[in-house]
């Protein structure tokens, strides 16, 4: 019988999730779909995107994506997009009320500033001075000035960085006991004691340790090209959507296609220079009053870590 999924990593982008989840695939007692952000749970962010399980339309094939699990306490996916979803948590909560989630916080500045650098690279994003597209971000609220395939919800950077808001939303529809929440800084500086704390919190061995904790998804481009277009081609797309799975299963071709995108040979390392001081300070001052609910959230000075501010006492 297939098994439902309990235990979701939901985001934020660009905040570790992507090393978290290949770290808790070879766990025993842990099953993490082969496909990285199906975001079935999240249809108001899915606009003009290719290969996406529609929410209600494609259970029985979301659902296929755990037909490898068999008796692991966890069987779970990883959507980055479900923390910016208004609709994820509650229909998470209707389909699996006692599933665990898992949110990865950054500071917001950071966050957008590799969020773009990614969406870039993934050729998602049409204007590659950061500057100039967090810029549009009114005009991409109200639908106008959109990069092809993307939507109001999922192309505006700010909404997307708005943390405190958005764990607020997770913790009010699934409780707290449901949630937990990882500082990005934490996992940066110590990844082995962070990702124990999460192996106890969920109650599985916490002794396990993956063979490495290497950063998965670094800071890249794509590369363009013969590569690019050999990736692209109708070819690789019948060789990874009918070849491999009828040789390997459609598991091991999914987690191989993944692997060979994370690879040198599509992508290349591009380090971001640090952003314009004050252009910084001033994107600092617009999350303020959002990373001091974040603080009051999750009972920790954020303010003061990521903007040189702390937080208010309470009136």
């Amino acid at each position: 019988m297939t098994r439902r999924p309990n235990l979701f990593i939901v985001g934020a982008p660009k905040s570790g999730t992507t090393s978290l989840y290949d770290y808790l695939h070879g766990h025993s007692d842990v099953f993490m779909s082969p496909i990285k952000e199906p975001i079935y749970f999240a249809p108001d962010m899915q606009a003009g995107f290719k290969h996406r399980f529609r929410h209600g339309e494609d259970e029985k094939e979301y659902l296929a994506l755990f037909d490898g699990a068999h008796d692991e306490r966890y069987v779970g996916e990883a959507s980055t997009r479900y923390l910016a979803s208004p609709m994820a948590p509650a229909l998470i909560r209707e389909f699996a009320p006692d599933a665990r989630i898992v949110a990865m916080l950054r500071n917001p500045v950071d966050m957008v500033y590799a969020l773009h650098n990614e969406r870039v690279s993934q050729q998602a994003e049409d204007v590659t001075d950061f500057e100039a597209a967090i810029a549009l971000d009114h005009e991409r609220r109200e639908g106008r000035r959109l990069p092809r395939g993307s939507n109001a919800l999922g192309a505006v950077y700010r909404d997307n960085a708005m943390f405190g808001a958005q764990l607020m939303r997770w913790l009010d529809t699934l409780g707290r006991d449901h949630v937990y929440v990882i500082i990005f800084d934490d996992f940066a500086r110590d990844t082995a004691a962070e990702f124990r704390r999460l192996l106890d919190y969920l109650g599985i061995d916490p002794s396990y340790r993956p063979p490495q904790f290497a950063v998965v998804n670094k800071s890249h481009r794509s590369r363009g090209g013969l590569a690019r277009a050999l990736f692209a081609s109708p070819v690789a797309h019948v060789v990874r959507h009918s070849v491999m799975p009828a040789v390997i299963g459609e598991d091991n071709a999914a987690r191989a296609a993944r692997r060979l995108r994370h690879s040198r040979i599509n992508r290349r390392a591009n380090p971001r220079p640090p952003l314009d001081r004050e252009f910084r300070r001033r994107l600092e001052r617009e999350f303020e009053a959002d990373v001091a609910v974040l603080s009051r959230l999750v009972d920790r000075d954020l303010s003061s870590e990521w903007l040189g501010k702390p937080v208010a006492a309470p009136a």
